[in-house]
């Protein structure tokens, strides 16, 4: 697995915590006494979660350590571990999870998985990215094929999928909703300096060790020429994004 670089994650913070802190918004919990950030990154949704719910206990938990070492650690703890396998000391009354659970398979069990993890009356919360169709996606795939990888799409399923999924779990809420970000962004190529951080880590992994210089560059080509600057320099991109909003019975 490709390590993570925290400082490429961070370039863009403002516009990647912009979901995160949409969600935290829309959780209804009054009192919540034990949070878990789940695929936490660098931690700043996790502070803005304590922030909101300043009595709470709050964990962050990522499977990266290059992540957990710069995460701030001011009202929270961090723990290294796998969002797959991970268990609480007791029930949670938050289980949030923001750009992480696209990066793992077999939803079918992972968010009943998720569910048994709440307290009464408790709340998980997701977003994951709907972005491999999107130009930026597909100009990496077809740079990887020049390479000979070819990946499969993660493992999000369209809202009705999860709607029905979810339809058996005792649930007294079911939220979904899909919002699309227009991102303005600045600099030289910027949606290929968002994507390295992110979604190009899925090719990488899987490219011969002396390929990585040659995709990076036909894969810049592409996403350039998908996402050219307007006449002020600016280059707008589009990111599309599921929320999910549950709440255990």
């Amino acid at each position: 697995m490709t390590k993570w670089d925290s400082g490429s994650y961070e370039e863009f913070m403002e516009e990647r915590l912009r979901p995160g802190l949409d969600l935290i918004n829309r959780i209804e919990h009054p009192a919540p006494a034990h949070i878990a950030d789940l695929g936490c990154g660098t931690g700043r949704l996790t502070a803005a979660l304590a922030g909101r719910w300043p009595d709470a206990s709050v964990v962050g938990v990522d499977r990266s350590p290059e992540m957990i070492a710069a995460a701030p650690g001011a009202n929270v703890t961090f723990e290294l571990g796998d969002i797959e396998t991970w268990s609480p000391a007791r029930p949670v009354d938050v289980v949030f999870a923001n750009a992480s659970l696209h990066w793992i398979e077999d939803h079918a069990t992972l968010f009943p998985r998720l569910i048994a993890l709440l307290s009464p009356g408790g709340v998980l919360a997701v977003q994951m990215p709907l972005s491999w169709d999107q130009p930026s996606h597909r100009a990496l795939r077809e740079a990887a094929l020049e390479f000979g990888v070819e990946i499969d799409a993660p493992p999000t399923q369209e809202p009705q999928d999860y709607l029905e999924m979810l339809a058996g779990e005792p649930l007294t809420r079911r939220e979904l909703w899909v919002t699309t970000y227009y991102h303005v962004l600045t600099g030289e190529t910027p949606v290929l300096r968002w994507v390295a951080a992110t979604g190009m880590k899925r090719f990488l992994s899987r490219l011969e060790p002396g390929d990585e210089p040659r995709y990076r560059a036909e894969a810049a080509r592409r996403i350039t020429a998908a996402y050219p600057p307007d006449a002020d320099g600016a280059t707008v991109f589009p990111f599309t994004r599921l929320f999910i909003l549950v709440q255990a019975g």
